[in-house]
């Protein structure tokens, strides 16, 4: 063990440590204090055991310093960081010190805890890895947004504002211990790392026997394959993943909707009462390195004139996580999670015995990430749009991806950028698992931004904006040929943002920061979507003018709106507003 690694204890001034008062702490730790309880239910229900190392001064490799907590699960260590402050770049800077060589020195650092603490040598000893086939990850939880800043500054640490832990808040009380799998996807740990699967390497694909139904068969463009077979729910738990909207994966790419706690406790009863299977198929992509096999020689794959014919044939996937893509079904999978319930002893044996009847799409060489989203996106939309919950949300969420450049796509990422960075930084609630103290932000995309950006309008900002070629964004649009990441569009949207954050921050400054801020109560909020709408309706009304200016002009103009009657103005009465701060200071 690393026996030149020294632990510093803090002094105690009597040998029995009494708990503090909890009238005797501050305000901030109180706060700390409840957010953290927060973290450790989390991780309890994901059944890691937590190691207590609060208030425990050390030095490892020369570096001494302290760690709120310490979370194992048979051989994956998570090292925990909380705050609830605004995380500073410095502050995460000084911690990364520390943290870098943790993880940098795995196999030393798991030899350390040994040495340091009891009760993580003791589930050393309890489990049956090495300290060589141990994963470190070091987790920062913050209670406020993030920057980029600080974000981009650390490098190996997984960073987790309170929407995201409140995601997976959410996801864990709803499918319990199996959110460990999309919770180490979120780790950036690979299937083959985890557990036991660290000592076995040659089972290196999963074969599931089933059909293959060619293209001329199935109707899809060239060079698609179909196949169908049969799966049992804990392969597909392990294995699967879902683009689900407002979640920790990119927002731009996810469409579906999130784990309906009530439905699944719905369809966990069903599976125990019924004891039968759900019938219908569960739609899935599968991965590139995906292989048809021929189902009477092991190991041979089809030839390209095989793989017209409908036949029956061996799918072998990649034995790894987040490899099927499930594009409809979720729920008829996720009900059969490892739970703590009252269903759990009958759904344990299912869960392994039943099968479901999937449908896997493999996609042609060709096919690129971007194509592939599309895809998938269009697929779900065809499925689901004809239901009642695939609301305009959804639909908004999926245009994103299928036509980027459309008006109401181009004002849910200015939106966004809003959000990231000016006189809105962290106060709009852009996801579901926001606080509910934000912002919200529905009424502004539709009614304020979506006209302001509208693409080719004479009222829009895409009437200021000074590029020359602009007129080739319109062409795009109504050919819908134009990417996410279009430099046009990426140029469009980031005028549009400079554009009303320029008006938004000399309005910030009339109001003077106290009435700019969010107060717990929304009745007793200055800063309203009425009052944003009514600005972004008075930039229509200056653009229809061509009177666009500069901050400090705006600044000087709006000097004594801080002493106008604006409050008086309620929900979508933005259009007056607007007309009034128009009028009255423009």
């Amino acid at each position: 063990m690393a026996s030149t690694l020294k632990l510093h204890t803090k002094a105690q001034k009597s040998p029995v440590k009494k708990k503090r008062n909890k009238s005797s702490l501050s305000p901030h730790e109180l706060e700390k204090r409840k957010f953290s309880r927060g973290i450790v239910g989390l991780f309890t229900r994901l059944s890691f055991r937590r190691i207590k190392t609060e208030g425990k001064e050390f030095t490892f490799l020369g570096r001494t310093g302290e760690l709120d907590d310490i979370f194992v699960y048979e051989n994956v260590v998570v090292v925990a960081e909380y705050t609830v402050g605004q995380p500073s770049t410095e502050h995460a800077a000084k911690k990364n010190l520390l943290w870098s060589r943790i993880v940098n020195n795995q196999q030393a650092w798991v030899s350390f805890l040994c040495d340091t603490f009891l009760q993580f040598a003791d589930a050393f000893n309890e489990g049956d890895f090495d300290a060589s086939e141990y994963r470190v990850r070091v987790c920062y939880f913050s209670k406020r947004t993030m920057s980029e800043e600080v974000v981009n500054c650390i490098s190996d640490t997984r960073f987790l504002d309170l929407t995201t832990f409140r995601y997976f808040d959410a996801l864990v009380k709803t499918i319990q211990k199996s959110a460990r799998f999309e919770f180490f996807a979120f780790l950036g740990l690979a299937y083959t790392e985890i557990g036991d699967q660290i000592k076995d390497s040659s089972n290196e694909t999963k074969a599931f026997r089933g059909f293959l139904l060619p293209a001329n068969f199935s109707s899809f463009p060239p060079g698609f394959k179909v196949v169908s077979f049969y799966a049992d729910p804990n392969t597909l738990l392990s294995m699967s993943y879902v683009l689900r909207r407002d979640s920790w994966r990119d927002p731009e790419g996810m469409y579906q909707r999130v784990l309906m706690r009530g439905r699944m406790t719905e369809m966990r009863k069903y599976l125990t009462s019924q004891e039968r299977v759900f019938v219908n198929n569960i739609i899935v992509t599968l991965p590139g390195p995906t292989m048809i096999n021929d189902l009477h020689v092991s190991g041979k794959n089809l030839t390209e004139d095989e793989t017209k014919l409908v036949r029956p044939v061996t799918v072998a996937v990649p034995r790894a996580s987040n490899v099927i893509g499930i594009v409809d079904g979720q729920h008829r999978v996720y009900c059969y999670h490892e739970g703590v319930d009252v269903y759990e002893a009958k759904i344990k044996k299912l869960r392994t015995r039943q099968n479901l009847l999937v449908t896997g799409i493999i996609y042609p060489d060709s096919y690129g990430e971007v194509e592939r989203q599309r895809f998938e996106a269009k697929l779900f939309l065809e499925i689901n749009d004809k239901q009642k919950k695939a609301k305009s949300d959804l639909k908004q969420s999926i245009e994103l991806i299928l036509s980027p450049c459309s008006n109401i796509a181009i004002a849910k990422r200015v939106i966004e950028r809003l959000n990231a960075g000016g006189a809105l930084k962290g106060m709009l609630q852009t996801n579901y698992f926001d606080p509910p103290t934000l912002i919200r932000t529905t009424s502004i995309v539709t009614y304020g931004l979506r006209p302001l950006v509208k693409v080719g309008s004479k009222d829009s900002l895409f009437e200021a904006w000074p590029d020359p070629n602009k007129h080739e964004l319109l062409a795009k649009q109504q050919g819908g040929r134009a990417g996410a990441n279009d430099d046009l569009l990426v140029d469009y949207v980031d005028f549009c943002v400079k554009s009303i954050n320029a008006l938004l921050l000399a309005a910030r400054k009339a109001l003077g920061s106290e009435r700019w801020a969010l107060a717990d109560k929304p009745k007793d909020r200055h800063l309203t979507p009425t009052l944003i709408n009514g600005f972004l309706v008075c930039m229509r009304l200056l653009i229809s003018q061509k009177s666009l200016y500069s901050q400090s002009v705006y600044e000087a103009r709006l000097a004594g709106f801080g002493s106008s009657n604006y409050k008086k103005y309620k929900s979508s009465h933005w259009s007056a507003l607007g007309a009034k701060i128009f009028g009255d200071y423009f």
